[in-house]
């Protein structure tokens, strides 16, 4: 079955800035049917916004995605529920297979707002640490366990998470995040070894620093957060922050059939930031 008869459900597309929302677009760019879904209709609240704001730019979140990717051609539904929740997690994969008879590729994308747990570990709350865990590593657990069967059945599967260079490398002030992000690598191994035999393959993504509004916890209203990203952008080899499209396109890689070989791994994508910043030429 070629792109456009495959269906994707995308997980945490709510926000206008956010990776959810270039994902889904790229998939259905790419003659996939997208289901996008989130806990609210545009998305849960960072600790930032929640103190400065949001733009009310006319944004709709989910309705605004779907009728984005009707508008350039593509096929797109949502639904709501929260990944955390195994009633929820199993309803938003019924309904992805209810409205479009299949579903073909997951991705796990969703990831719970920042802010409290971006602390040293004695300040971050314990129920803080443990609502961090449940979207990001118990959701990824929840929503693949419920699509798996049907995967199995058609004897094809993609499944995608999005992990983070907190999972892999030292982050500080990120005991929870990056429990979590090193969580889903763990977890995407794993499964990959269980399902590879049905066809389905398991892989993640590893951004490291993306402009979205995830990039700030600053509670400042006065910072100009464009000044902010390029000043970030300076220590990165590539001189600049990633965008949302960059992890867009590494998902689309892993969802295609180019990437039938491989399952269990995951993908850096830091613009070289481990490398550190690199020294001018010498004249």
């Amino acid at each position: 079955m070629s792109a456009q008869g495959r269906v994707a459900l995308v997980t945490g597309c709510g926000k206008r800035d956010g990776v959810g929302r270039a994902v889904a677009r790229r998939l259905a760019e790419e003659g996939m049917t997208v289901v996008v879904a989130d806990r609210m209709p545009t998305g849960v609240l960072n600790r930032r916004q929640e103190i400065v704001g949001v733009a009310d730019d006319g944004w709709q979140g989910l309705d605004s995605l779907v009728e984005e990717i009707g508008a350039a051609g593509g096929t797109a539904s949502a639904v709501l529920g929260d990944i955390g929740d195994v009633s929820d997690a199993d309803a938003m994969v019924a309904g992805a297979v209810d409205a479009h008879g299949r579903l073909d590729v997951l991705v796990n994308n969703a990831a719970a707002p920042q802010g409290l747990d971006r602390r040293e570990i004695a300040q971050v709350p314990v129920e803080v640490f443990d609502e961090v865990i449940r979207i990001n590593l118990r959701g990824a657990f929840l929503m693949s366990r419920a699509a798996v069967p049907i995967m199995r059945e058609q004897r094809w599967g993609r499944i995608i998470a999005v992990s983070s260079m907190a999972g892999v490398v030292a982050a500080p002030y990120s005991t929870a995040y990056s429990a979590s992000k090193a969580g889903i690598l763990g977890f995407t191994r794993a499964l990959a070894m269980d399902v590879a035999r049905w066809g389905i393959t398991v892989n993640a993504v590893a951004p490291g620093a993306v402009g979205t509004s995830r990039a700030f916890l600053s509670e400042d209203p006065d910072l100009d957060v464009e000044v902010e990203l390029e000043r970030r952008g300076q220590g990165i080899p590539l001189g600049r922050v990633g965008r949302p499209e960059d992890i867009a396109g590494a998902v689309a890689y892993l969802a295609s059939d180019d990437a039938e070989y491989m399952t269990g791994q995951y993908l850096v994508l830091d613009g070289g930031g481990r490398a550190g910043v690199l020294p001018e030429p010498s004249s």
